[in-house]
């Protein structure tokens, strides 16, 4: 059995390890280059993720996706901690994953027939994926600076949303001094070969990337001044981290 979570795709899609302690799934996850069912339009752009809490165990949390996250043929509500051999979708109907969790650290344990039997064939996948696994590390993180307070933000994730709205973005942006900042202004996303780039939200107010306004997906990197809105809030991106 993997030391680390793999999720198997099902039914016989390549197998990905968890090399980190969070996994984002979703329509905009790096992941999309190798599982094609997940640019399904049944996904969310962030549809869910599975994390590893400071107990140890694993959680799976549905991230306001659109049509829910479907464990044990329920509909997720909140974090629910998984369980080796748990399947869920991503929407009744989505793309299925079948976890596989390592066992607990404890020396006196050991595996009973039937999961030696399980493990066994766990190993086998058309594309090899299950004895080296497609491996996923840490989260992409992005952190920003206040050009006026000095304040610090940062989120995670491979999309993240700055606005006002504290139940949808990643970012908030709460000041009183601050309301033309739209609910959901602006998201900066994480692309395979490390390309970051910045989208409006369709603001109110607009979004400005280096005082060019943002009407397209556009380029960021570690510098870049991000305003939102006028009177203007401005933001320079102090880390980038994939």
């Amino acid at each position: 059995m993997a030391t680390n979570p793999r999720l198997k795709v099902l039914p016989d899609g390549p197998f990905i390890e968890i090399d980190g302690d969070a996994l984002y799934l979703g329509r905009d996850c790096i992941l999309v280059t190798v599982i094609s069912a997940l640019a399904n339009k049944v996904v969310s752009n962030r549809h869910c993720c599975i994390k590893r809490e400071p107990d140890g165990q694993w959680t799976l949390e549905d991230l306001k996706s659109t049509n829910g996250t479907w464990l044990r043929n329920n509909r997720l509500r909140g974090r629910t901690v998984l369980v080796s051999g748990d399947v869920f979708s991503l929407g009744r109907l989505g793309p299925r994953f079948q976890c596989e969790l390592p066992l607990p650290a404890d020396p006196n344990a050991t595996m009973r027939e039937d999961e030696l039997a399980e493990a066994a064939t766990m190993l086998e996948s058309p594309d090899g994926s299950a004895a080296h696994p497609y491996k996923v590390g840490r989260t992409p993180e992005v952190a920003l600076r206040h050009d006026r307070t000095g304040q610090g933000f940062s989120g995670k994730g491979y999309t993240i949303v700055l606005g006002r709205d504290a139940g949808s973005v990643q970012i908030l942006i709460k000041s009183d001094e601050e309301k033309h900042v739209s609910s959901r202004h602006a998201e900066i996303q994480f692309r395979a070969g490390g390309v970051v780039v910045l989208r409006d939200l369709g603001s109110r107010n607009g979004t400005w990337l280096n005082d060019a306004p943002v009407t397209r997906e556009t380029p960021i990197r570690v510098g870049g001044r991000l305003v939102l809105g006028a009177p203007a809030t401005t933001l320079t991106v102090t880390r980038l981290e994939s």
